[in-house]
C-alpha cells in the first residue's frame, strides 16, 4: 500500500508541475497578447486634401457639402475643417479664424491644405487684418512642408458687391510674396441666385455641387489627377 501511495504522490506532483508549467505559458501568452492589443498604435492618419473655409464650405441646410462631393467624385480623401462665420480675419464664435483651422488641418498630415475665403471677412476690409492673417495661415502650411492653395470668395450675381471684391483682392495680394496659387472665384462668380438657399445665406445643394466641380477642375490644374 505504501508503494501505491508513493506512486500516487509522484503522479500528483508530476501533474501539478505540468499544470503549473502550462499555466505559466498561458499567462505569458495572455500578457503578450494584452501588450499587442494595448500598446499605442502608430499614427497613420493622413488625408489628400484638408479644407479650410467658412459657411459656404461648412454648409447650412445641405444634404452634402462640396468637400464631401469632391471626395465622392474624385476618389481623393478630403477632410473639412470649415466653420461658419470665419475667415482669414473673422474668427466666428471666437478664436476660430482660418489660422486656427490650419492648425487642425495640419494634424491630419494632408498633402494639400486648401483655404477658401468668404464674405465673412467683409467687415475687415481696409483694416489691415485680412492680408497678414492670410500670410500667417499660408506660412504655417509652407513650414509644414505641405502644398497650400487658396481660393477667393465666390458670389451669386452681378454686379459683385464691392466688399466681396475687396476681400478677394486682399487675399490675392497676400498670396503673391509666397507665390501661392490663387483662384479668383468672382470672375465670373461661380453661383447663380437659383443655386442659393432662399435667404441667400449660402449655396443650396445645386450650388454645393457646382462648387465641387469648380474646385476639382482647378485642383487638376495644380497637379491633382
Amino acid at each position: 500500500m505504501t508503494d501505491g501511495n508513493n506512486t500516487l504522490r509522484r503522479l500528483l506532483r508530476h501533474r501539478a508541475f505540468i499544470i503549473a508549467a502550462v499555466s505559466a505559458l498561458l499567462a505569458a501568452a495572455i500578457t503578450a497578447g494584452a501588450f499587442l492589443l494595448t500598446r499605442p498604435k502608430p499614427d497613420l492618419t493622413s488625408v489628400d486634401i484638408a479644407v479650410v473655409g467658412d459657411s459656404y464650405t461648412a454648409g447650412r441646410l445641405n444634404r452634402a457639402v462640396w468637400p464631401t462631393l469632391l471626395a465622392q467624385r474624385t476618389g481623393w480623401s478630403v477632410a473639412n475643417f470649415a466653420l461658419p462665420g470665419t475667415g482669414f480675419a473673422a474668427d466666428g464664435a471666437g478664436g476660430q479664424a482660418f489660422t486656427w483651422q490650419v492648425d487642425r488641418a495640419l494634424a491630419t498630415r494632408p498633402r494639400t491644405v486648401l483655404m477658401v475665403g468668404g464674405y465673412d471677412d467683409g467687415r475687415f476690409v481696409g483694416t489691415g487684418n485680412i492680408g497678414p492673417s492670410a500670410v500667417d495661415g499660408i506660412n504655417k502650411v509652407i513650414r509644414a512642408g505641405k502644398q497650400v492653395l487658396v481660393i477667393g470668395p465666390t458670389w451669386f450675381e452681378l454686379p459683385i458687391p464691392r466688399t466681396v471684391a475687396a476681400v478677394s483682392e486682399e487675399i490675392r495680394r497676400a498670396t503673391e510674396n509666397s507665390k501661392t496659387p490663387f483662384l479668383n472665384a468672382l470672375n465670373p462668380p461661380w453661383l447663380t441666385p437659383a443655386q442659393m438657399l432662399p435667404d441667400r445665406s449660402g449655396p443650396n445643394d445645386d450650388g454645393q455641387s457646382v462648387i465641387a466641380d469648380k474646385v476639382a477642375a482647378w485642383l487638376r490644374t495644380q497637379g491633382w489627377t
